[in-house]
């Protein structure tokens, strides 16, 4: 079993203050139990005022998070906030690690990756991932090299954003130290209880028409139809200046895995002088994809038809949502958590953050678990 403990803190400026406000809110001493590790998600400046580290300083157990630009746990929601979910537990244990993201970051994951499993005595059930958001590397490929380093083990997570327009100071967190180009990851052991759930676009709003990826290179859309990706958008009636806004895709692009249960949706990041795409995850070659539209109402109403269910009993929620979703809310910038903190009044647990991009475990077409990076969703691991 793993039980949580959650605190806040607003004070960004005072570090002693803001450790001690962490420490009453989480009173170890009569909560902590043999086995923990905390996620932190927190505004970039606690990492500036120093305490980001204070706080890891004067914790028992190791910390693992990332930066975002609004985040909630125990019913507290806002921009500039540091929140803290203490897991702890006498029968699950907690391993964490940090790979940096060089270019050699392949070779890099596998060796840390390999090295934790060869000094565990058993594999881990779950790795909760945190990747960092840089223009080199893209989420999508870190997951794929972590996914083939550790044989498939399930992988949950967010990847850092923050709240400036360049995302420049979007950073990992491990034991206090905050990363720009790093991978940090938990190895959860034991028999916990896991649940996934992802909430994305309402399908019913995506588009009849389906186009052929005819050519890629990992995230960068080529060619489609046998076009040039770019005039193939032109012709349904977008433009340059339409796709990408500022550091996030307007427009969902919706691709179909050959043998996924469901769609995967894509974010636009840039278009190339070549009329080449970049997308917020891989374009498989021979993958269908259509075009979705997202608003506010479509985030509010799948945000709270998923967690209706998902909030019950004695329970920790994690939920990651992506920047998209929160850009489209406008000067409503709490309105999705707040469906969440309104689900979790029976008394079970919640961490909530927004993401530069979502990973998350999904079903292919025969039933099989297979780890995921996504766009323009929100997605939840439910523990207990």
């Amino acid at each position: 079993m793993i039980r949580s403990l959650t605190a806040t803190t607003r004070e960004i400026d005072d570090p002693q203050a803001a450790v001690a406000e962490i420490l009453s809110m989480l009173a170890l001493e009569s909560n902590l139990l043999q086995n923990s590790v905390g996620i932190i998600s927190c505004f970039s400046e606690f990492e500036d005022t120093g305490a980001l580290r204070t706080i890891c300083d004067a914790l028992p157990f190791e910390c693992v998070g990332t930066t975002t630009c609004l985040c909630s746990a125990g019913k507290e929601a806002d921009e500039i906030l540091f929140a803290i979910t203490v897991l702890t537990s006498d029968d699950c244990s907690f391993q964490t690690l940090a790979v940096q993201i060089t270019e050699d970051y392949t070779k890099s994951i596998h060796s840390s990756v390999a090295n934790l499993l060869e000094h565990s005595p058993e594999n881990p059930t779950l790795f909760l991932s945190y990747f960092p958001l840089i223009n080199e590397v893209s989420g999508d490929m870190i997951l794929t090299a972590i996914d083939e380093a550790s044989g498939g083990i399930p992988l949950f997570g967010i990847t850092a954003i923050d709240h400036t327009l360049d995302y420049s100071e979007a950073k990992t967190i491990h034991n206090g130290r905050a990363f720009r180009e790093a991978a940090v990851l938990c190895a959860v052991y034991g028999s916990p209880k896991i649940e996934f759930r992802i909430a994305s676009l309402d399908e019913s709003k995506f588009r009849i028409q389906k186009a052929i990826i005819t050519e890629s290179d990992g995230n960068i859309l080529i060619g489609v139809n046998g076009k040039n990706a770019m005039e193939y958008l032109r012709e349904v009636g977008f433009t340059e200046e339409q796709l990408p806004a500022p550091g996030v895709g307007a427009v969902p692009l919706i691709i179909n895995y050959m043998g996924s249960a469901k769609p995967v949706v894509r974010a636009v990041f840039a278009v190339s002088p070549e009329g080449h795409v970049a997308c917020g995850g891989k374009m498989p070659l021979g993958a269908t994809m259509g075009i979705g539209h997202v608003d506010m109402n479509d985030v509010l109403k799948t945000t709270e038809k998923t967690v209706q269910t998902l909030m019950e009993g004695d329970s920790l929620v994690l939920c990651y949502s992506c920047i998209a979703r929160y850009l489209v809310l406008g000067v409503h910038s709490t309105a999705e958590v707040d469906k969440i903190i309104e689900a979790s009044s029976d008394g079970s647990e919640y961490h909530f953050a927004y993401s530069g991009g979502e990973i998350c475990p999904m079903p292919d077409a025969n039933g099989n678990l297979k780890n995921v990076y996504h766009n323009f969703t929100i997605v939840f691991c439910r523990l207990n």
